[in-house]
């Protein structure tokens, strides 16, 4: 092959590795969006260009990231109903350390399969391709460097601050589907993340929790926030299920209050959900942090309704069967209020399939509150019923049999609450839908919204009220704070804005 032909074909796989994901997207926009988007790939190949000698080799690689990119996008989309966002960066380290979690959504033989076949062709063409110039890998790494160094100083004011001006100059609407369109879909993660990165510090110092000056020790009363690992009333898509199907979660209801709980995610980013839980803080108030607020806002202290009940004296715990540096848990629940942080090295379970059953779980969660005493505050994030389930027909069926273990661990809470006494509060929540988009496309069934419900022995809150996530932490913590004497219905009307 000719030194001409060979540009073109490097030129060629280039340019369908760029396009590719376009196409996924449905990208168009002006010339100047086009460049945007097209800069990283143009890196990429310049520098394996320089480095190697090999113009089809370089395009190579770039057309495998390109298509492996396109294929992640629209599995996303098809799996999650959202296309990659930029903080989905902060998850791929994740995809290696945990692949269970994410593989099997996309096929994990066709993503291992896939990787392999790109590694053996390209190492095939580095030793097949002729060289169309002698590599220069001191100038590739040269190169590199200076553009790792531009990115680096782009990241600190007053650059930051231009760069982000310049970016809003292209009038993104903060909405991924539309953005992906109107950039293209790597022109809208430099976009949104850039201009994240400017407007977080601003943003974190309006939510920053104020200092407890002094700590006024409330009535103590227990009180447990149960998330349950997507948790919804099934019985709403499938209405010939039993109506003691969920028996433990029934009877929370008809002690209590619950309803229909809009949530900030379909399928998966269980961060979405428990950061608005915790806080109080609606996610139309964190902008483009609104992807993951675990991502980076929530390192410094977040006003919360965590710190609320510190305020008031509480002990507050976290319990999670996993690994607690997944999602930098570890750096967000002390900044959210938590004084301790148990995780899988402490509870046991198991970090791949099958994770520690939910009636298990209960048991764990009523040992720390009999080891913490009545005035605490025990926030339980659980695993047992975590995708992906079976494929095929199988699939609804195990979720069903998770559901089950969740309405009984909810059945096992009240139980042991009730004989250990003390005026507790119990909530629970599912932090959004099981991604089975066939199952519910088959049901017909198209609602976003979880569930929750609210329990208390003594106070006087009953009936249905629909919510938004942002509005149940808020409500459990009022119940939980009110006087003995007047915790009322009116203790669960929902607050109109954050902590």
């Amino acid at each position: 092959m000719s030194g001409c032909a060979q540009d073109a074909v490097g030129l060629g796989l280039w340019f369908a590795g760029w396009l590719i994901p376009r196409r996924v997207a449905g990208a168009r926009g002006t010339c100047a969006v086009k460049l945007l988007d097209a800069t990283p790939l143009i890196f990429v190949a310049v520098v394996l260009f320089l480095a190697s000698g090999r113009p089809v080799f370089a395009g190579a690689i770039v057309f495998a990231l390109g298509a492996g990119f396109a294929f992640a996008d629209r599995t996303m989309r098809d799996v999650l109903r959202e296309p990659v966002v930029f903080t989905a960066l902060s998850e791929l380290p994740h995809v290696f350390t945990h692949p269970h979690l994410y593989l099997p959504f996309a096929g994990t033989g066709l993503v291992i399969g896939g990787a392999a076949a790109a590694m053996l062709a390209a190492l095939g063409l580095l030793l097949a391709e002729p060289a169309a110039m002698p590599p220069h890998p001191f100038a590739a790494i040269a190169v590199a460097g200076i553009v790792m160094a531009l990115l680096w100083r782009t990241g600190r004011e007053p650059w930051l601050g231009m760069a982000a001006r310049a970016l809003r100059r292209l009038q993104p609407s903060g909405e991924p589907f539309a953005d992906a369109v109107r950039l293209g879909p790597v022109a809208m993660l430099i976009t949104h993340g850039i201009i994240a990165r400017a407007e977080r510090p601003v943003r974190h110092a309006r939510l920053a929790a104020p200092p407890i000056i002094s700590v006024a020790r409330a009535q103590a009363r227990p009180v447990i926030l149960v998330q349950c690992e997507s948790f919804f009333d099934a019985r709403r898509a499938l209405p010939r299920l039993s109506r003691d199907f969920l028996a433990g979660y029934d009877t929370a209801c008809h002690g209590g209050t619950y309803g229909c709980l809009t949530v900030p995610a379909w399928g998966a980013n269980t961060m979405r959900a428990e950061f608005a839980v915790l806080t109080g803080i609606d996610e139309a108030a964190l902008g483009y942090d609104r992807f993951n607020p675990y991502h980076a806002l929530a390192r410094g202290r977040i006003a919360s309704q965590i710190w609320r009940l510190r305020a008031a004296g509480y002990r507050t715990i976290c319990l999670h069967p996993f690994d607690r540096w997944f999602f930098r848990r570890d750096l967000a629940m002390p900044a959210l209020g938590f004084e301790v942080f148990l995780g899988r090295e402490t509870l046991g379970g198991s970090r791949t399939p099958p994770y520690l059953s939910d009636p298990e779980f209960a048991r764990h969660i009523l040992r720390v509150l009999d080891a913490e005493g009545p005035h605490c505050f025990i926030f339980a994030i659980t695993m047992g019923n975590h995708g992906p389930w079976l494929n095929g027909r199988a699939e609804w069926e195990a979720y069903l049999e998770g559901l089950r273990g969740s309405a009984e661990m909810l059945r096992f809470l009240i139980n042991g609450l009730e004989q250990r006494g003390g005026d507790p509060v119990l909530g629970l929540y599912g932090d959004h839908l099981p991604s089975l988009p066939r199952v519910f496309a088959h049901l017909g069934f198209d609602d976003w919204r979880s569930d929750y419900a609210i329990w208390s022995p003594t106070a006087q809150i009953s009936g249905r009220r629909d919510l938004a996530a942002h509005e149940l932490g808020r409500a459990v913590v009022d119940i939980a704070l009110a006087p003995r004497n007047t915790a009322a219905s009116d203790a669960v009307v929902p607050a109109s804005h954050g902590a």
